[in-house]
């Protein structure tokens, strides 16, 4: 037996039926998916690793509120390291009635030391490509702020007490830090221009950095060097860059990844379903080759060369559908993934095709096991061999294997993890309820009459196959529920976070004395939410009287792994903190009780994830200094502050009957409708030491992020719908030869087509209803569980779409058995008993 022809042969006379087809249409979405997502998380790490020291504008840097010492510099120096010194800060600009908050970065000779500044000397003018620090007496713009103030290349702007001439538009500048949002666009000058204009006055909140470029090794040294002397300094590095894009896409792929993985998912259930159905076809056949002498190992290998064989074109064409839909993602993303992608590496497109391979052996394989014990009498006795325990530990196998290069992929264990334990759950509930309501009805059956009798018999009959339909169409139904219910209530959640009030202005360093004049010409421009909040800046000086230690270097030093100060050990870095009477908006109170507004008793709030950084807990008494003032609080609770809202927090709240004159500034966050705007910069005019920060673009990039963020979970979840599809008509064909037997046998003793009819409406009611009240709780509990847990969201069960959903499922499983049963109830008994 020449077993290649052989399942050449076999593949092409029955490549059409539709168990092949299922299996391979399955194996194309599972490794479509894979491929796709999987090639745009490599491309977007890649992008974002290659381009950090640029978007850093250096190796290494320092940076704090004073300007590091010349000795850091001269160190540098002597390494063969260049470095320059950057001043940035943020400061209204005005243009005769027009005003705009612009970031002031004031840079020296050497900038920049990573990446290239282009600049254009006019809108569509020459490129000027590696443009450098801008001569005295001249400025380049960001578009946005000349726009803003109505200027164009070549007028003059009012800087300080003197101007400057717009030299140049800022087309691309290194050392943007990668951030995804930018709150106010930049004006690139020369450091000359800034000292003595009074701009780096109290009110500035100036940041200085000195950066450092070369080579790997002298970086490295210097860095150890660096570390024990940094203290009030913070040291930047290349891990610091890129954090705005790298939320964004980590966010867009939670959302992405649980597509991705129940796709995977369920293609694998469909092709097990497919693959149990292809050898339950081929039992009469191995037995006839038995008879004829062939070899079993020869039998099994030419059904697993079929399966291989059928493999190839489908893991090429899924990785050919994965690239084209990781390009419309990228399209679709947009602004969310860096501009200059690299070239796909060929891993993801093979952990895509490991993934369909694993699909078709570890799912497709152990039901051809049970053909080893298929004998010749077959052909007469009809017996058939059980399920061996390889075939259950090769299920077990693969699905273990899939969920690791899902993981790999995704790059997110924490939501695999709890998504597909639910469906697990969701698995071994529906197989142990299916086989309890089996036997139960085995009892009831003789009690039932009509269709209800005939159909219910067929499940007791099948119990088997019976409990793997109720498994697959519960995983099925339930994975839908989550892409079409769940998925877009996590995304509707998302969006409400930033709702039509929305603060879209922040004014800050207001003076207590400006309070009451500030807050009405606010309100009297339209901010009716506007409020006043007290902000100060101290220092952090002990926790239950000694000094603060991160948990992280406790761990460190507990372990002999403290070689020196770490650059985020900085209990002399700045803390800001605020207090009032009531409860912050944005947040939970997650432990404690929050202070009444008549108490005096010295108490604090302080956030988790602070609480979490030093190892605070209730009861703990912190010390925080103010200028020559110390202050002691008491944790009295702990809340989770929700960061997203565009809303003032503070790490830490104190009770204000407590805080006496501690020296503090105010802040106010505000909604202003559009149009609104013009009397801000006479506001800030008037009063300039008031710094205006208009986050209206902000606001509406963060919704573009999300807008862009739901299309594209759109694009994958239409792989996961397939695949949805997909095991369903899996499940169809499952018991679609039993049925054409069953059928036969009845019509043969008189049954007509009506009551057989009736009875498959029974029987797919029933698996339909029970797989649908599953699916509903199982989607309800892991959505949100997966909100809480992984998206961060207060997602509460979408009941109503959950139920619609239900019902729908119902109807489809009655649609599917009427629809499959049609040519069934078409085909002669004689025919259909020759070929059962």
């Amino acid at each position: 037996m020449n077993v290649l022809r052989h399942a050449w042969r076999a593949l092409r006379r029955e490549a059409l039926a539709g168990d092949l087809l299922t299996v391979f249409a399955a194996l194309v979405l599972g490794v479509a998916v894979m491929t796709a997502v999987g090639t745009l998380v490599n491309r977007v790490n890649l992008a974002l690793t290659g381009s950090a020291a640029e978007m850093l504008g250096g190796d290494l840097g320092i940076a704090g509120r004073d300007d590091p010492p010349q000795a850091f510099a001269d160190e540098a120096q002597q390494r063969g390291l260049a470095h320059t010194r950057i001043a940035s800060f943020g400061s209204v600009l005005f243009n005769g009635d027009a005003s705009q908050m612009a970031s002031i970065k004031a840079v020296q000779a050497g900038y920049p030391l990573r990446g290239t500044l282009r600049v254009r000397a006019t809108p569509g003018g020459a490129l000027i490509a590696d443009a450098g620090m801008p001569p005295k007496g001249q400025a380049y713009a960001d578009p946005r702020l000349l726009q803003g103030l109505g200027l164009k290349a070549g007028d003059d702007l009012e800087f300080g007490a003197g101007t400057l001439r717009i030299a140049g538009i800022i087309e691309a500048e290194p050392d943007s830090g990668g951030d995804l949002l930018t709150l106010s666009p930049t004006l690139l000058v020369n450091r000359a221009d800034v000292e003595g204009t009074g701009l780096l006055g109290p009110g500035s909140r100036i940041n200085y950095r000195l950066m450092f470029a070369g080579a790997a090794e002298p970086i490295a040294a210097l860095r150890q060097w660096l570390l024990p002397q940094v203290k009030g300094l913070r040291l930047l590095s290349v891990d610091d860059t890129q954090r705005g894009v790298r939320q964004a896409f980590d966010l867009a792929g939670h959302f992405l990844g649980l597509s991705a993985l129940l796709a995977v998912l369920l293609a694998g259930v469909a092709t097990a379903l497919a693959a149990n159905r292809f050898a339950l076809r081929r039992i009469d056949q191995v037995a006839i080759l038995r008879c004829l002498g062939a070899r079993q190992r020869d039998i099994l290998l030419g059904l697993a060369l079929q399966l291989l064989m059928l493999a190839v074109p489908a893991c090429a064409l899924g990785i050919g559908l994965g690239m084209a839909a990781q390009e419309g993602l990228v399209q679709v993303l947009g602004s969310l993934v860096p501009q200059r992608l690299p070239l796909p590496e060929a891993m993801p497109a093979l952990t895509g095709a490991g993934i369909g391979l694993l699909l078709l052996f570890g799912f497709g394989l152990p039901p051809l096991l049970r053909l080893r014990g298929v004998p010749p009498m077959r052909v007469l006795n009809r017996s058939f061999a059980a399920l061996p325990p390889a075939s259950l530990l090769a299920y077990v196998a693969a699905l273990a294997a899939s969920l690791l290069l899902a993981v790999q992929v995704t790059g997110d264990l924490k939501l695999a993890l709890w998504v597909l334990g639910g469906l697990a759950a969701l698995a071994l509930a529906a197989g142990a309820v299916g086989f309890v309501l089996l036997q139960l009805l085995r009892g009831l059956q003789h009690r039932l009459h009509g269709n209800w009798r005939l159909g219910l018999a067929a499940l007791t009959r099948r119990r088997l196959l019976a409990v793997m339909q109720l498994v697959g169409l519960s995983l099925s139904l339930c994975a839908l529920l989550l892409l079409a219910v769940t998925g877009p209530g996590l995304l509707q959640q998302w969006r409400e976070r930033l709702p039509a009030d929305t603060p879209n202005y922040f004014l800050i360093n207001i003076q207590p004395e400006q309070r009451d004049g500030v807050l009405a010409a606010l309100r009297g421009l339209g901010a009716g939410d506007a409020s006043i909040e007290p902000m100060a800046t101290g220092r952090l000086i002990a926790i239950n009287g000694k000094p603060p230690l991160r948990v992280d270097q406790a761990a460190a030093e507990g372990n002999g792994a403290n070689n020196g100060p770490r650059e985020d050990d900085d209990e002399n870095r700045p803390l800001n903190f605020s207090w009032r009477s009531s409860f912050p908006p944005a947040n939970a109170l997650l432990e404690g009780r929050f202070w009444q507004a008549g108490s005096t008793a010295a108490e604090a709030s302080v956030e988790t994830g602070w609480a979490r950084r030093y190892g605070a807990h209730l009861g703990d008494r912190i010390t925080i200094s103010v200028g020559e003032q110390q202050r002691e609080f008491t944790v009295t609770s702990i809340r989770k502050a929700d960061w997203n809202t565009f809303r003032p927090n503070f790490f830490v709240l104190l009770n204000p009957n407590a805080v006496g004159d501690t020296p503090h500034n105010l802040l106010s966050a505000f909604h202003l409708p559009s149009g609104n705007a013009a009397g801000l910069g006479e506001l800030v005019r008037a009063q300039p030491n008031l710094s205006l920060l208009d986050v209206d673009a902000v606001i509406s990039q963060v919704r573009d992020v999300m807008e862009r963020v739901a299309q594209a979970v759109q694009l994958v979840m239409v792989f996961s719908l397939l695949a949805g599809v997909l095991v369903l008509l899996a499940a169809l064909q499952a018991t679609a030869g039993e049925r054409r037997y069953d059928s036969a046998v009845l019509r043969t003793l008189g049954a007509t087509r009506r009551q057989l009819r009736g009875a498959v409406l029974v029987e797919f009611g029933a698996l339909g209803t029970l797989a649908a009240l599953l699916a509903v709780g199982a989607a309800a509990a892991i959505g949100v569980a997966v909100s809480q847990k992984v998206f961060e969201l207060p997602l509460l069960p979408p009941w109503p779409g959950l139920l619609i959903g239900g019902v729908v499922g119902i109807g489809l499983s009655l649609l599917a058995g009427w629809w499959g049963t049609r040519a069934i109830l078409h085909t002669p008994p004689a025919l259909a008993l020759r070929e059962a």
